[in-house]
């Protein structure tokens, strides 16, 4: 049976849009994208609505998808998967071919965020 997935995905890669959509598609699901459910210049580029409002939007989302899929690193993603593990959503870490520079920017970010992924980390390399 298909699934809705958030793909949290960092805005330095929506050059791979597609590839992130097609991946979830070949995979029987179906993707729900933030960049397509809120396009830049109506959400966090709009200064009636801006960057804090569209991340709850965004929240919004992940409550309602059945899992959630990181693509990538960033300030954005890492609020998003935080929340996703706070209601405990099931997560996939999908960074191997979409984000080869994910753990430079885990560094230096992680912190910010109280280091979210450490244990899904531990938990990918134990399976």
């Amino acid at each position: 049976m298909s699934k809705l997935i958030y793909c949290a995905t960092p805005s330095r890669l929506v050059h791979r849009l597609d590839d992130i959509m097609d991946f979830v598609t070949n995979e029987g699901n179906a993707p729900l994208h933030p960049f397509q459910a809120f396009p830049f210049e109506r959400y966090e580029g709009n200064p009636m609505v801006g960057r804090i409002k569209s991340m709850e939007y965004c929240l919004r989302l992940i409550d309602i998808s059945d899992e959630f899929y990181m693509f990538g690193v960033s300030e954005g993603t890492l609020e998003e998967v935080s929340h996703a593990i706070k209601i405990n959503k099931p997560i996939k870490l999908q960074f191997d071919s979409f984000d080869p520079e994910w753990e430079k920017f885990y560094q230096e970010l992680g912190p910010k965020y109280g280091d979210p992924i450490d244990n899904l980390l531990k938990k990918n390399t134990s399976d």
